[in-house]
């Protein structure tokens, strides 16, 4: 009996000695290849809601808040491989964009999450993306990788995929 009991008190502290899965996450999980040491957490809804505030700015055509959370070289590179590097650029291109296709997004998902051990604040999420184009209204798939820093957006890489057909 005495065995038993000393082999349950060793398990007893041996568990609580051993690393809980909250402390294992920090060690991070995944790979970015040109990083091979860069693992990845989950990050802070604060990061989410800048981006959700700047989607919100996009819906509302308000290029002013745009430029006010976008980094002066924000870093853009859209679905079509095309890049844009400053926030004037930016404001240009949405300028026209604005005024030819009315274009509105639906976030439908997203999560932030944060590089270790850089410790850069990352947003990944999913967007429906409606225009009018030549009076036909097209809704397209995007999805969104953005690094945000210190409350700016500072880069993100546009995918699109066309919507499923119903």
């Amino acid at each position: 009996m005495k065995k038993v009991l000393l082999v349950t008190l060793i398990v007893a502290i041996a568990s609580c000695a051993s690393p809980s899965a909250s402390q294992a996450a920090v060690e991070g999980v995944g790979f970015f290849k040109p990083m091979p040491d860069e693992k990845f957490i989950a990050g802070s809804d604060d990061v989410m809601d800048v981006w959700m505030k700047y989607i919100d700015a996009h819906n509302n055509q308000d290029l002013e808040m745009i430029k006010s959370m976008s980094a002066d070289s924000i870093y853009i590179l859209g679905p079509d491989g095309s890049e844009t590097n400053t926030k004037e650029e930016q404001a240009a291109l949405l300028e026209g964009w604005f005024a030819a296709a009315n274009p509105k997004w639906d976030a439908y998902w997203g999560m932030p999450y944060t590089s270790v051990p850089s410790g850069a604040d990352w947003i990944i999420a999913g967007h429906n993306l409606t225009q009018t184009i030549d009076g036909k209204e097209i809704t397209e798939l995007h999805m969104i990788d953005g690094e945000i820093k210190d409350g700016k957006v500072v880069r993100f890489f546009v995918y699109s995929a066309n919507q499923p057909v119903k």
